[in-house]
């Protein structure tokens, strides 16, 4: 009787490249979902103000509310005036009332402006209000 089988060479384990080739599509599709997001808040070329220590933004999906050197309001993509921010502001609340407005100043930005800007978002009702500054440890910026 033999001892080993002729059709031995088939039954030997190979490795299967579908696990690998299914992490490397999830992957994949993560980091890219992940830069689409980082590119949201670079619609401005903002410099924004340094800070020695700040906290990040905590809500989930806060709205951007941007305002460049020359006075420009860009509220979620979109160029607005001061006149029409807190309408614009209080229609977003109502669509959700736990909004959270995350404000990017310029650092060129007077007190003046941005008490405007704060001032509209009271006005509109929102009571979470968060400001985007870089870390002057790290060098980087804090949403």
């Amino acid at each position: 009787m033999p001892l080993r089988s002729p059709y031995r060479h088939e039954d030997d384990p190979t490795p299967s490249l579908t696990p690998m080739i299914d992490v490397v599509l999830v992957l994949t599709i993560f980091f890219m979902c992940a830069t689409r997001f980082s590119g949201d808040e670079r619609q401005f070329e903002v410099e924004l103000p340094s800070v020695s220590a700040a906290a990040p933004v905590t809500a989930v999906r806060p709205e951007l509310l941007e305002i460049t050197a020359t006075g420009e309001v860009q509220l979620g993509g979109e160029l607005v005036t001061r006149d029409e921010l807190s309408a614009r502001l209080a229609t977003l609340c109502n669509d959700r009332p736990d909004l959270t407005v995350l404000v990017r100043g310029d650092r060129a930005v007077s007190h003046g402006q941005m008490a405007e800007i704060y001032e509209a978002c009271r006005l509109a009702g929102i009571r979470h209000v968060g400001i985007s500054v870089a870390s002057k440890a790290a060098g980087t910026v804090l949403r």
